[in-house]
């Protein structure tokens, strides 16, 4: 078991704060954006930023995980994210909706995003933020209690 470094998470969890503040200040209006190649460096950017925001939750993830020594044999970002379900940090209704946030920060990041499917679930993640605010909120409550 590890030592829970509360200011590493607070750090972490103020950087997803800032990153989501940027992605809502980069208006896009609609799933078209993407594919339109005047648009490639804001997309770039805004891939990017969302990207930062989904590490920020895998490293709060797997820092609670390591610290309070809940890694069975986790071979993925996503377990770190349900283990932290099976612990009671997070509701599991939560960590169902997530566990794919991984998986989907490697495409932005090798830039598997071409066609109008992949534009349209990036323009997707950018109107749900709902999932990155309530990870936060019972991560600090649970923090509260720790």
């Amino acid at each position: 078991m590890g030592i829970l470094r509360k200011e590493r998470v607070l750090e972490y969890l103020d950087n997803l704060q800032r990153q989501l503040s940027d992605l809502e200040a980069m208006k896009v209006g609609g799933p078209d954006f993407f594919l339109d190649r005047k648009n490639f460096e804001r997309t770039k950017a805004i891939k990017y930023t969302l990207a930062c925001a989904i590490e920020d939750i895998t490293r709060i993830s797997l820092h609670i995980v390591v610290a309070k020594g809940l890694a069975k044999v986790r071979d993925s970002e996503s377990e770190a994210i349900l283990a932290l379900a099976e612990s009671g940090i997070i509701p599991k209704g939560l960590a169902q909706k997530i566990r794919g946030m991984p998986a989907f920060r490697n495409r932005l990041i090798h830039d598997y995003l071409p066609g109008k499917f992949d534009a349209e679930k990036l323009f997707d993640r950018l109107q749900r933020f709902d999932d990155f605010r309530e990870f936060s909120r019972h991560v600090i409550a649970w923090m509260e209690k720790a």
